[in-house]
């Protein structure tokens, strides 16, 4: 009973604020995840419960059994863009006034997704990125739509070198679609109605030929590592070693 109790206080003494996702994408169609929970603690207990563990947890599901707040995770669906290099950072708290005995704390959570958007060749050099459909982790009505409560912010932040193709609906924070856009906001309460969001990169002819030979030492490396390539390496040896015998045998004239 006593234990029930304890946890019954600290589910009531930790509370969600909001969540705010960037969203960082790179020039493979992976990105980089930043996620903010902001959490109030409303007693001392659990301020201290807080502080005892800022160091040592690095994990959701430690954070979220120990607030009792289901809002804890993550908000990029890891089936359709696996998940790796995660870290949970909680930061200090804060208190709210002088006269407040409540905390604001905030949960960092940073990890990078693989294959977030799907990478397609439109021309020679020139690649589109599209989001991949259920990508993200929010909430969905029938119709699959993303819905954005009104404690979700989320951003999308693209790369200088990258360009803006698409986007549907229209980010929040801009009143007019133009190519140097690179920051776009939605906050609910919002419903992103068949979700698009484009970009597009332009390999330089450098890049071009840098990629060409990483892909021929990428092809080399997997031939020499598969059974042909053992086959190949070992008949080349046999051939140099007859070479060499037949060579030396020969009688000097």
């Amino acid at each position: 009973m006593a234990l029930l109790f304890s946890a019954g206080l600290v589910e009531a003494a930790f509370s969600y604020e909001n969540t705010n996702v960037r969203i960082y994408p790179d020039k493979d169609g992976n990105a980089h995840i930043v996620e903010k929970i902001e959490l109030r603690i409303d007693d001392e207990n659990s301020a201290i419960l807080y502080d005892s563990n800022i160091e040592i947890t690095n994990d959701i599901t430690s954070w979220k059994a120990r607030t009792g707040i289901d809002k804890i995770r993550y908000h990029i669906n890891p089936n359709v863009a696996p998940i790796s290099n995660l870290r949970v950072i909680p930061q200090p708290k804060k208190r709210l006034s002088i006269i407040n005995p409540s905390y604001s704390a905030i949960l960092q959570i940073e990890y990078d997704a693989t294959g977030l958007f799907n990478k397609t060749q439109v021309k020679a050099r020139t690649y589109h990125y599209s989001i991949k459909e259920d990508a993200l982790y929010f909430t969905y009505n029938t119709r699959n739509d993303i819905v954005l409560e009104d404690t979700d912010y989320l951003y999308i932040v693209l790369p200088n070198d990258v360009q803006i193709v698409s986007v549907d609906p229209l980010a929040q924070n801009i009143e007019m679609l133009t190519k140097d856009a690179h920051e776009f906001f939605w906050k609910g309460k919002t419903i992103l109605q068949d979700f698009r969001f484009v970009y597009m990169y332009e390999e330089t002819l450098k890049d071009e030929v840098v990629e060409y030979f990483r892909t021929l030492k990428d092809k080399m490396y997997g031939f020499i590592n598969s059974q042909d390539g053992v086959y190949f390496l070992v008949m080349t040896l046999v051939l140099l070693v007859s070479y060499l015998l037949l060579k030396y045998k020969r009688p000097k004239e």
